[in-house]
């Protein structure tokens, strides 16, 4: 009978070790198959965020570039209307040094630039691919003001002095309405 019984237990632990050794499998395979799915489902979310900002930046540059661009063609267009401006206004300006002929040829040589520059078309191209129509009416505006002050300092003979006295200013406050502009950009290509 002690034989039976040291059978029976020898047969009950075999059978309590089996049982663990099964359920600790399974476990393990359990765990194993989470571990897998939970690894997979954040290599899936990486991948995903990968492509999220890889949007995101592609919309960036996409955008941005435009505004770039604005930024650079307004500072050329307002060097080309400053030095427009200023030429017209000798014409009717009494300048040290300068004669009525240096004056005139200055001015001549300003007015080639500026058609040249309009011609080449490169500020209607940038003002045509920008989509913030606040800042192409901006830009526009401050290009017609200083297209008045040349018209004004241009005929300057037939202008009362209020207009031309205003044509004076006009490259002083617009110095103003291009600063608040750059910022402007400056602040949509930050939001970007």
């Amino acid at each position: 009978m002690e034989t039976w019984a040291t059978v029976a237990l020898v047969l009950g632990s075999n059978i309590v070790i089996a049982l663990a050794t099964f359920f600790t499998t399974r476990y393990q395979v359990r765990h194993s198959d989470w571990r897998f799915q939970v690894e997979q489902s954040l290599s899936q979310q990486r991948e995903l965020e990968g492509r999220q900002r890889e949007l995101r930046e592609r919309r960036r540059e996409i955008r941005g570039e435009p505004l770039l661009k604005l930024r650079t063609e307004l500072a050329r267009m307002a060097n080309k209307q400053d030095k427009l401006v200023a030429a017209a206004s000798r014409q009717h300006t009494n300048i040290v040094g300068v004669t009525s002929e240096e004056a005139k040829r200055e001015l001549q040589v300003a007015v080639e630039d500026w058609n040249a520059y309009m011609t080449s078309g490169d500020f209607a191209q940038t003002l045509l691919i920008q989509y913030d129509t606040d800042l192409v009416s901006q830009v526009e505006e401050i290009r017609k003001d200083y297209q008045t002050s040349y018209f004004y300092h241009l005929y300057y003979q037939q202008m009362d002095a209020e207009k031309l006295l205003e044509a004076m200013k006009v490259s002083e406050r617009n110095r103003t309405k291009i600063v608040e502009v750059q910022e402007l950009i400056n602040k949509r290509l930050e939001e970007l």
